[in-house]
């Protein structure tokens, strides 16, 4: 992680020791699935029944008591003086969460209002108020010429009135937001103790209703999902796992958990553990999570700190690379022994070069039956040269693909992607009887449209030739500085997949 002064540090956390503890807070997201048993008493014996529910989530530990401002503009008016008038009813402040929770952290100095020499200060700056005359308007012009100046000396006056105008659409100049100040740090100097739970309160209001609208807009299900009050907790309960599918089981635990941990995020750095949320989830949905999640991120920056979202999850990793997770790190837990081959590679990474591109699309990763010789441009692209013939690139495939077959464990991946490719497109063209649709079948793009052109003519092209588009797609596209072999070795290992790739290949 990195240090206040930019710097990089390497914290520790293992079974003999842990770093992160006081340094780095550590949140959890995962299923909320629970396996209950009921036992029931039947006389002599006893019957048992299991279900699945999902646990509630604690939004809120301990629901704050209930308070409120005691505020009336009339009766502050009346204090004021006969010039009152130029005070506007702040009850709309009351309702700004973001306002209210500067104005919390800045108690201390709202009590200055009462001190001797400010209260002097401003008891002169009224009474020359209410000797002038006209309306509302009038007087503010008035303390906008010749008071304003000296009242944004007054500290807690100056720091508060700028808070409003950051926060507050409703204020819009500065003798207003003053005057406003003005209000409410009497109203504080009236009653501190009741003024700051009427703030933790309405702070509380304002996040429950946050809470509501995350939280629905999640909620896909039947079954009014929402945040209620429990034993003086405010909770999410959740239906019987039964009655909602995996997607949205996830999707609302998801919106629950996220907006727990914005409540609980204090002033250090944190890591956010996600397991396997994502996994269950549909494209709209797993977007949302996504911008929720960098919400998280970008909230964390504006306080100065830092949240590292660690995703454990069975996806390609290339469904994050997004505007959110662009800055991706990937770790494979399974990581394999198995990699591409660093020519084979570079031939994949080049095959979109003009002076190859046509000729590797229709005689190298596609099957067709002549050979071309493309050493001379191999050469000057920095290629090996001897793969340049296609005939020798097919052989080097045939040739991983059999060390495949035999079990070894060590094989170049993308080159068995490319045999089945190739091979599955071999044996649907040999079973075409007629050299016209043969032609049409070669002049076909993408293996998918070749093998439905070739069933739509009468050739029987197995269902599991269809269904390895997930090795012979995925296998054949790569990425500098990237992990590209452990998610297509892991599917190459998978034993149903292994067989089914031999078993197609065998013609």
């Amino acid at each position: 992680m990195q240090n206040p002064a930019g710097g990089i540090i390497t914290l520790v956390a293992d079974d003999g020791k842990n770093e992160l503890a006081g340094k780095i807070d550590v949140f959890v997201i995962n299923s909320r699935l629970e396996a209950k048993a009921i036992k029931r008493n039947m006389g002599r014996f006893t019957t048992a029944s299991a279900s699945l529910k999902i646990g509630e989530v604690v939004l809120v530990e301990k629901i704050p008591k209930t308070a409120y401002f005691n505020y009336r503009v009339a009766d502050l008016r009346r204090t004021f003086g006969v010039n009152g008038k130029c005070l506007t009813n702040i009850e709309f402040i009351f309702k700004n969460s973001a306002a209210l929770a500067e104005l919390f952290e800045e108690c201390q100095l709202l009590a200055k209002i009462s001190g001797a020499r400010i209260q002097e200060k401003l008891k002169a700056i009224i009474h020359s108020i209410n000797q002038q005359n006209g309306d509302a308007a009038a007087i503010k012009q008035w303390i906008e010429i010749n008071c304003l100046a000296e009242l944004r000396q007054i500290q807690c006056l100056e720091i508060v009135a700028r808070i409003f105008l950051e926060h507050t659409r409703e204020i819009k100049s500065q003798v207003e937001a003053v005057l406003c100040a003005y209000q409410m740090c009497v109203l504080y100097s009236l009653n501190p103790a009741e003024f700051k739970s009427a703030c933790i309160y309405a702070q509380y209001s304002a996040d429950k209703e946050t809470y509501k609208q995350v939280i629905s807009s999640f909620d896909t299900t039947w079954k009014d999902v929402k945040p209620k009050e429990q034993k003086g907790q405010l909770v999410v309960d959740f239906p019987g796992a039964m009655h909602i599918s995996n997607g949205q089981r996830d999707s609302l635990t998801f919106a629950a958990m996220t907006q727990r941990i914005k409540g609980r995020v204090g002033k250090r750095d944190a890591i956010l553990i996600i397991d396997e949320v994502f996994d269950y989830l549909d494209d709209a949905n797993l977007t949302a999570v996504q911008y929720y999640i960098s919400n998280l991120i970008e909230s964390m920056k504006v306080s100065g700190n830092r949240i590292y979202p660690l995703i454990f999850t069975h996806l390609n990793p290339i469904y994050f690379k997004n505007y959110a997770f662009n800055d991706q790190k990937v770790y494979f837990i399974d990581k394999r022994t198995q990699s591409i081959n660093e020519h084979f590679k570079k031939i994949i990474l080049k095959r979109e070069d003009p002076a190859i591109k046509a000729d590797v699309e229709r005689h190298f990763i596609h099957y067709h039956p002549d050979d071309v010789d493309l050493q001379a441009e191999f050469l000057a692209l920095g290629l090996k040269q001897s793969l340049g013939k296609s005939q020798n690139f097919r052989a080097y495939t045939l040739g991983e693909w059999e060390k495949y077959k035999r079990n070894e464990p060590e094989y170049d991946p993308f080159a068995i992607c490319c045999f089945v490719r190739v091979k599955l497109e071999e044996i649907a063209y040999n079973k075409i009887a007629d050299p016209a649709h043969q032609t049409e079948f070669i002049n076909t793009n993408k293996t998918r449209n070749k093998l439905e052109y070739a069933r739509s003519i009468g050739v029987k092209v197995p269902e599991t030739a269809f269904l390895l588009v997930i090795i012979y797609n995925e296998g054949l596209h790569v990425r500098n500085n990237v992990d590209n072999s452990s998610p297509v070795v892991a599917k190459l290992e998978n034993l149903v997949i292994r067989k089914m790739a031999i078993e197609a290949t065998d013609g």
